[in-house]
């Protein structure tokens, strides 16, 4: 009987093991899960990590600013091409329309420039002003409405240079200023909810937040989850390193070894992890 149950525990623990085995890479030995991007990049300082994969809008901000004597970008390692889009709840489909229509009247008038040259993502626009926004078909309005009649749109975001970012203790950034544009446009106040990306989509469905406003890549699964407006802007997910590892890293063939760090939740993520 002793036996038997013995056996039992080593199957069962087995099992388990099994349950809990590593998420299997497209590259890298190891992987790690940080809270945010900026975090990716103190990993890399410290040498906890080797290769850190997040957004190039950000990380070219940041390296340009604070870390170019230490950090760098992998030249030519482009490892996904990307579009931000703004998420608002699944049967929220009229407020994903709204933001858009509004978005491309601000492109067209110029706003949008404007702000995108204070931030220095000019070339980073991805929007297209022909493009068609049928308000005739009213399906989550609801939603709308409930936001207008409480004068508020509660943005959900994350600390994300140059897109969302404290300086002298003002929230400011490209997505910031954008979001206050638009919803001055619509007629209502804005409040910005600093939330966990990791749960951003329940965050959204809970209704802690209306929409996901914050540099977010679109995305297969947000596309079957949530409500999409247009694209507004270009990303791509590149891999920093530190500089005396320049001749270490050229590709993902050289990260065998290596240990990637990524943001929970992010598409830095999704590109590292094998499906």
């Amino acid at each position: 009987m002793k036996k038997i149950l013995t056996v039992m525990i080593a199957i069962i623990f087995g099992l388990l093991v099994s349950g809990c085995s590593k998420e299997k890479l497209n590259f890298g030995k190891e992987l790690v899960k940080v809270d945010g991007m900026i975090d990716i990049l103190t990993e890399l300082q410290s040498k906890n990590s080797d290769v850190g994969v997040m957004d190039s809008i950000m990380a070219g901000y940041y390296i340009n600013k604070q870390y170019s004597d230490k950090l760098m970008i992998i030249p030519d390692l482009e490892l996904t091409d990307e579009k931000y889009g703004i998420a608002a709840r699944k049967d929220g489909a009229y407020t994903a329309k709204m933001i858009s229509k509004t978005i491309i009247d601000l492109y067209i008038d110029g706003t949008v420039q404007d702000i995108a040259n204070k931030y220095g993502l000019i070339d980073s626009l991805a929007i297209d002003e022909n493009t068609n926004i049928d308000l005739s078909d009213e399906t989550g309005k609801s939603d709308f409405d409930k936001i207008i009649n409480s004068g508020t749109l509660v943005i959900g975001y994350t600390i994300f240079a140059p897109i969302a970012y404290e300086e002298e203790n003002e929230l400011i950034g490209f997505d910031v200023d954008l979001a206050k544009a638009v919803c001055n446009k619509l007629g209502v106040e804005v409040k910005f909810q600093l939330i966990n990306w990791d749960t951003k989509v329940f965050e959204l469905e809970s209704g802690a937040i209306d929409v996901i406003w914050n540099g977010m890549t679109i995305t297969d699964e947000l596309k079957e989850n949530t409500s999409l407006t247009i694209p507004y802007l270009k990303n791509k997910q590149v891999a920093v390193i530190r500089v005396e590892d320049a001749l270490k890293y050229k590709t993902t063939n050289d990260m065998s070894e290596a240990t990637i760090v990524v943001e929970k939740g992010s598409a830095g993520q999704l590109c590292v992890v094998d499906k």
